[in-house]
């Protein structure tokens, strides 16, 4: 399964305003890709970590958790948890004239959906 969500990632993820993204699974193992000098692996190591634990408190919390967004001083960082406890991250740039946000609320869609139907 990891592999299919590294392909869909490399395939999917590199657009306009899209900074870095990555995968976590429930192993704590991860797939990072950063196309800004901003964004170091160690880092973003760190922001899926966070992530996937804010998703665990608002379960806890009974908190409608689909999918989130958190507001950084230069950064969006969009997120989401499939079923099985993988998280997806995707770092966009602030300016919403950069990014497409319908696209990226469609790849959060789909990667919730990945190994359930075939990705597009």
């Amino acid at each position: 399964m990891k592999e299919l969500f590294k392909q869909w990632l490399s395939k999917r993820a590199r657009m306009p305003g899209v900074l870095a993204c990555g995968v976590r699974f429930p192993d704590k193992t991860s797939i990072t890709q950063s196309w800004s000098p901003d964004f170091s692996a160690q880092n973003l190591e760190h922001a899926w970590r966070c992530a996937s634990d804010a998703f665990q408190v608002l379960k806890i919390d009974f908190f409608p958790h689909e999918h989130v967004r958190w507001v950084y001083e230069k950064a969006f960082l969009y997120s989401t948890k499939r079923e099985d406890g993988t998280c997806l991250g995707i770092f966009t740039a602030k300016d919403p004239q950069a990014f497409d946000a319908d696209r990226i609320e469609g790849l959060l869609a789909e990667f919730r959906a990945l190994g359930n139907a075939a990705p597009k």
